[in-house]
């Protein structure tokens, strides 16, 4: 079984100091002594971020291009370590949080290892549910989420990193970590699903936000689905439908809710025109190929500190 000393976490943040302030205080008290935390900033206009890494005493390294995946990526090259493990700047630990990674990663066919995410409001409100363990394809998008994700760093090199397209960030601006799960399900490694590993999630959107969040999210899906019809169509249309049937369904659920009902066809609509963006884009194996990525923001500043230079 791994050990605390064989896992880097990797915290990606963008232009909120405050929120990364108050994450790195609770992964800091109860994540196991051992563990390096590296905070990677995507692009802050201000060395404020920089500033936090410093004072938490953590490893920091930044991108000047802007994108979840290209920071994501950045790290998994940064680190040495075998196993990464990425959460959110706006993310709470809770403790006992690390175990279930670790454990999960004993057999050597996982290729990755996923926990629960819960609202900060409905915490001990929320009935854990069984493990669950994934192996084909399309039940990556059923696997897990960005806000608490681990993974065997050399596998996820070999296979290319991160979709660069996909993410925050960019205009296709969700499932980049399903898009990854989709890979390795595909590669033939596992993915263990533990709800005994669990994060909080301590900001949400409101209103006209909220539903341009859930809009990004479906032009990310939507353009996941594009990839996965051109590299194996069945497992494509599988995920059309899949994903066509729960929103709408959703939808209709939710139609005397506003604004779950608007962010559900807002990300249908995203999930369209994702679709329909993507299936013009260049392949480079499984990954698109990135021929516009964001201009770079440079401070003129040191890239990468170590928590203890």
């Amino acid at each position: 079984m791994p050990r605390p000393e064989d896992v880097t976490l990797a915290i990606c943040t963008r232009e909120r100091p405050e929120m990364l302030t108050a994450a790195l205080a609770s992964f800091t008290a109860v994540t196991p002594p051992g563990v390096q935390i590296l905070v990677v900033d995507s692009a802050s206009t201000t060395t404020a971020t920089r500033i936090v890494a410093e004072a938490a005493g953590v490893d920091y390294v930044r991108s000047d291009i802007k994108g979840l995946s290209i920071a994501r990526n950045l790290a998994l090259h940064t680190s040495d370590r075998p196993i990464v493990v990425f959460t959110d700047d706006d993310c709470a630990a809770v403790d006992g949080w690390m175990a279930p990674i670790l454990e999960g990663f004993d057999a050597p066919v996982v290729g990755a290892v996923t926990g629960r995410m819960l609202d900060h409001t409905l915490v001990g409100t929320q009935p854990s549910p069984p493990p669950r363990r994934f192996t084909r394809t399309i039940e990556g998008i059923d696997a897990g989420h960005g806000a608490i994700m681990a993974f065997r760093r050399e596998r996820l090199v070999a296979l290319g990193g991160f979709d660069p397209v996909l993410g925050a960030g960019r205009r296709l601006a969700g499932a980049e970590d399903l898009d990854m799960f989709c890979r390795i399900l595909d590669d033939g490694a596992h993915i263990v699903y533990d709800p005994s590993c669990v994060v909080h999630h301590v900001h949400t959107r409101a209103d006209d936000a909220y539903t341009a969040l859930h809009h990004g999210y479906g032009l990310g899906l939507g353009a996941l689905t594009a990839k996965w019809v051109r590299l194996r169509a069945l497992v494509g249309v599988r995920l059309f439908a899949v994903a066509t049937k729960r929103t709408l369904s959703r939808a209709v659920r939710n139609r005397r809710e506003p604004r779950r009902r608007d962010a559900d066809l807002a990300l249908f609509r995203g999930f369209l025109g994702g679709f329909f963006i993507a299936v013009r884009f260049a392949l480079d194996g499984r990954v698109f190929v990135d021929h516009d990525p964001p201009a770079p923001i440079s401070l003129g500043v040191e890239t990468r500190r170590g928590g203890d230079d």
